[in-house]
């Protein structure tokens, strides 16, 4: 007996991006005091892992490009009420609302990042802004 074939979506980089994000936002979160160097270390990591992310999403495998989940803001809200009538088509990749996610959530850890490095800037004096 064969068992079902495998579709592997997601190249390595991408795999390793959503571990390593995860810890180092977690880390940056869970470290007390903000000004700590672990905590300032985890938000860089974070910052470099977005920036990274963000150049994937030009030059990368064919999943993990923007132009594979971006869809107008028509087909989400169209993907979401079928989602919520579960009757939603099921997509190899992102669906258009996961794509929506990917987008608004690299905004905000882009905008967590940097206004952490201006805040670290202005009170410490330190790190590059």
């Amino acid at each position: 007996m064969v068992g079902p074939e495998r579709t592997f979506v997601w190249d390595p980089l991408v795999r390793a991006f959503h571990w390593v994000l995860v810890v180092g936002f977690f880390t940056a979160y869970l470290v007390e005091p903000e000004d700590s160097p672990a905590h300032v270390w985890a938000g860089y990591v974070v910052l470099a892992l977005v920036l990274l992310r963000i150049l994937w999403g030009f030059v990368g495998s064919r999943h993990a490009r923007f132009s594979d989940f971006a869809y107008s803001p028509s087909a989400v809200l169209s993907y979401l009420k079928d989602a919520v009538r579960f009757r939603a088509r099921r997509y190899l990749g992102h669906s258009p609302g996961g794509g929506a996610m990917v987008f608004v959530l690299l905004l905000a850890l882009l905008a967590t990042t940097v206004t952490g490095l201006m805040t670290y800037g202005a009170d410490q004096h330190a790190g590059p802004l």
